[in-house]
């Protein structure tokens, strides 16, 4: 029997399950992308969701949550996630750099109200995030790439990172950053990835 259509549900925006739509296009997956409404979440949550938040994936007929998890589903399916076992394990070690340690504290920031506090954790976010990327930077095993195979879902995460949540903090790639730069502008480049960016619907972050 064909496998049904996936359908990804999230809110009309990129926000963490944008890495994941990412990843579809570079794998040419069709599926279907719903676009929850907050009034929608608000009366349909408990039916919607598994955990209590979004996105949620489902596959014939199955159900699944956690960002991470379906964007490594998606980045295995289609040979984004690394050539070997110790290359998975550095990707999703990049992937968790970024996810885990850097965008909690780059959502605190941007959702304060406060505006002494929205400084105060803008800066504390930009350290981290610095430290981070200069870590990384040495990480890097291609030219482009961070896995020496070449393309996988880290850099598509850092490409995420930096072209989507970063502008609406007033943040840039800094310049010194020559490698992860050239894993940004190869991300960027991708003709996939750049048709996608073209038809994607328009949101804030």
């Amino acid at each position: 029997m064909a496998s049904e259509q996936a359908k990804l549900q999230y809110f009309g925006l990129k926000g963490v399950v944008e890495l994941t739509r990412y990843i579809l296009a570079l794998g040419d997956e069709s599926y279907e992308d719903v676009r929850v409404s907050s009034e929608e979440f608000k009366e349909k949550r408990n039916e919607i969701t598994l955990f209590g938040q979004m996105p949620i994936l489902t596959v014939n007929g199955e159900r699944y949550a956690q960002s991470d998890a379906i964007a490594r589903y998606y980045a295995n399916k289609h040979n984004l996630a690394g050539s070997n076992a110790e290359e998975k394990l550095f990707a999703d070690m990049v992937v968790d750099a970024i996810r885990s340690d850097v965008f909690p504290l780059w959502r605190k920031a941007f959702m304060e109200k406060d505006e002494a506090l929205k400084k105060q954790y803008m800066e504390e976010m930009k350290a981290k995030l610095e430290s981070q990327l200069a870590a990384l930077e040495s990480l890097a095993k291609g030219e482009s790439s961070f896995l020496a195979s070449g393309l996988s879902w880290a850099d598509v995460c850092l490409f995420n990172f930096i072209f989507d949540s970063c502008p609406p903090v007033q943040y840039s790639l800094p310049e010194s950053f020559k490698k992860l730069n050239a894993i940004v502008n190869s991300v960027k480049q991708n003709p996939k990835i750049a048709a996608w960016i073209e038809k994607r619907p328009s949101s804030s972050f």
